[in-house]
């Protein structure tokens, strides 16, 4: 939980450090009043560090959580090729094998009779971008 840090005082006991002892008890006081305060600014220095050093971890984690989470999308999103590409053993032969092998080879031949249909789309409209420019 995030703790608010008060700004630096540096007046906050002047009358009583200013003031001229009347005791040695008292100057001692005055002196340990001092490095009380002296030592109260420091930490109220280290811990304004801190936090600003909490602050970019904060923003460069959550840059590279983006990061990463765009790259997996990007790895997710590629499609396999291989049938056998763990490293696992398999029966060649198998019923299921084998018709995982029928499918992906279904799927591979759908997949390039996509592609050449958009280039053939696309071949067609350049043609027919180049005859209207060609008409203006």
């Amino acid at each position: 939980m995030p703790q608010i840090v008060s700004p630096l005082q540096y007046k906050r006991y002047s009358k009583i450090l200013n003031r001229p002892p009347a005791t040695e008890a008292e100057h001692e006081l005055q002196v340990a009043l001092q490095e009380s305060g002296q030592r109260e600014e420091e930490t109220k220095r280290q811990m304004i560090g801190l936090q600003a050093a909490s602050v970019l971890q904060i923003q460069y984690c959550d840059r590279v959580h983006g990061q990463l989470a765009a790259q997996e999308e990007k790895a997710g999103r590629k499609k396999g090729t291989r049938l056998v590409g763990d490293g696992l053993p398999r029966m060649l032969t198998g019923d299921v094998f084998v018709a995982q092998v029928v499918t992906h080879e279904n799927a591979m031949e759908a997949e390039a009779r996509e592609k050449e249909m958009r280039a053939k789309r696309r071949a067609e409209r350049s043609e027919e971008l180049a005859h209207w420019k060609g008409r203006r």
